[in-house]
């Protein structure tokens, strides 16, 4: 058995074939549970259930939590059809009585990991190259495998140049970076209209923060580093900013999109500050999280955040067992908050009581 359960101080402890140790705590353990928005929770959880039903029942889907699947989630998505229909204290009550509460930890006992932010991209653009619109928007390339491939420097200086890639082209390198790194944007055409692109693919080279790079280098302050300081002092150093984004090889490739929403790495539309960005090598998709952070602002403004989200994508700077992402959605107040947003915190993740029994074999 992958898994075993036992009982300390009458509360399960489950350790998984991976490094992740999971603690039962109950929802009263839960700061702010009962005031956070239950029913946009349980809407986000619906599109999860949504995928699970196409999948092979019998699919592992657990990571390193073990042997879950599909299957494992029928009966908790069935009822939570039926709840959607309900009100806040029904939504409230489903979760409470369908699911139990485990704090996720390192096998060490560290449950205490990094938790950022990501919103959907607004760019300035136009189909063809002009001498304001000059930055573009590759395709994903066909020779590429899941062997590293160019890095942001070779591509930034051309070798891509005679392969037809190009989807769009942008006003702002700056801001194209930053595409790169939220993965999904929509891009204003001269006529007002937009045209939304997704993520296609990646160079397969190792994703490094510019915010580190620019701490070590002595180009901002230690501690200080947030989006909009990087932004204001790469577009006050014009001679330096492709220094520090080549700094960072990875590199991201994008396709047009017909999506109305957001698309996840799971395949389901995303829910502002109800879907999460989680490390897929440990998290599986799918699970109900509660996120127990802190959420900073411009002057160092600082106030709890606490929220219950769906594990639903992944990202290459997502690493860990206690590392996430969340998604805040699009426009200024989600840019604002997704750019400050780098805060230490912890989770708990609500796993179906059925899937409890089974993984401690009872």
């Amino acid at each position: 058995m992958l898994l075993q359960g036992c009982l300390v101080t009458q509360k399960i402890v489950i350790k998984g074939k991976g490094n992740v140790k999971l603690e039962q705590v109950e929802f009263m353990d839960l700061e702010g549970w009962k005031n956070t928005d239950h029913k946009q929770a349980l809407q986000s959880f619906i599109q999860s259930c949504n995928k699970f039903a196409k999948m092979a029942q019998n699919r592992s889907i657990g990571k390193q939590l073990g042997e879950i699947t599909p299957a494992d989630f029928r009966d908790v998505c069935e009822i939570a059809e039926i709840v959607k229909t309900m009100n806040v204290k029904q939504t409230k009550n489903f979760f409470e009585n369908w699911f139990r509460p485990f704090l996720v930890a390192t096998k060490s006992g560290n449950s205490k990991g990094v938790f950022t932010g990501y919103y959907e991209a607004s760019l300035q653009g136009s189909k063809v190259k002009t001498n304001v619109f000059r930055y573009p928007i590759y395709a994903k390339p066909s020779d590429l495998t899941d062997k590293p491939y160019l890095t942001r420097k070779e591509i930034e200086e051309g070798a891509l140049a005679d392969k037809n890639l190009e989807l769009l082209y942008v006003d702002d390198k700056v801001e194209l970076f930053f595409l790169h790194v939220q993965g999904s944007g929509r891009i204003t055409l001269p006529d007002g209209s937009k045209v939304k692109i997704a993520y296609a693919g990646r160079n397969n080279r190792n994703y490094s923060s510019i915010g580190a790079y620019m701490e070590n280098n002595g180009l901002l302050e230690k501690g200080k580093v947030s989006a909009d300081l990087i932004k204001e002092w790469m577009k006050n150093n014009p001679e330096k900013a492709d220094e520090v984004m080549n700094s960072n090889e990875s590199f991201v490739f994008f396709k047009i999109s017909n999506d109305e929403f957001v698309v996840g790495a799971q395949g389901v539309p995303l829910t502002p500050e109800h879907s999460l960005a989680v490390d897929s090598d440990i998290m599986p998709y799918g699970f109900p999280l509660w996120v127990s952070t802190t959420l900073k602002g411009k002057n160092n403004s600082k106030q709890p955040y606490r929220t219950l989200v769906i594990s639903q994508d992944t990202g290459s700077a997502i690493k860990g067992v206690v590392r996430g992402d969340i998604f805040f959605g699009r426009g200024d107040e989600a840019e604002e908050k997704a750019s400050y947003m780098a805060s230490s915190g912890e989770y708990y993740i609500l796993l179906p009581v059925n899937v409890v029994d089974k993984m401690i074999g009872r």
